[in-house]
């Protein structure tokens, strides 16, 4: 989700700087807790749950390396369902400065 500028840091996110919270690296670790997927997809037949086994050597001491990853994984299970992501969406609004607006 884009929170705007506040606590958030700008990383990749389908080719596009996005303002995003690196909550779930700073989370996990203060917390110690383990972090997997959690994907639902809409089926003819209803529902499909796939829960992943607890992400492997997360968090790093790299918040910032933490969150990339985690958009990058976002980006692939997207990319398996696009229409089954909520494009409308302004994932983009809050821009790094001096850069234009993507809508």
């Amino acid at each position: 989700m884009d929170n705007g500028r506040r606590n958030s840091i700008f990383v990749p996110f389908f080719g596009q700087q996005a303002a995003t919270v690196p909550m779930v690296s700073r989370l996990s670790k203060v917390m110690k807790a383990k972090v997997l997927w959690c994907i639902a997809t809409m089926t003819e037949e209803g529902y499909e749950v796939e829960i992943t086994p607890p992400i492997e050597n997360f968090p790093t001491a790299d918040a910032r390396a933490d969150t990339c990853r985690l958009n990058a994984e976002l980006e692939a299970w997207i990319r398996k369902h696009p229409d089954q992501y909520l494009w409308v969406h302004r994932r983009f609004k809050t821009r790094p400065e001096g850069e234009p607006s993507v809508y």
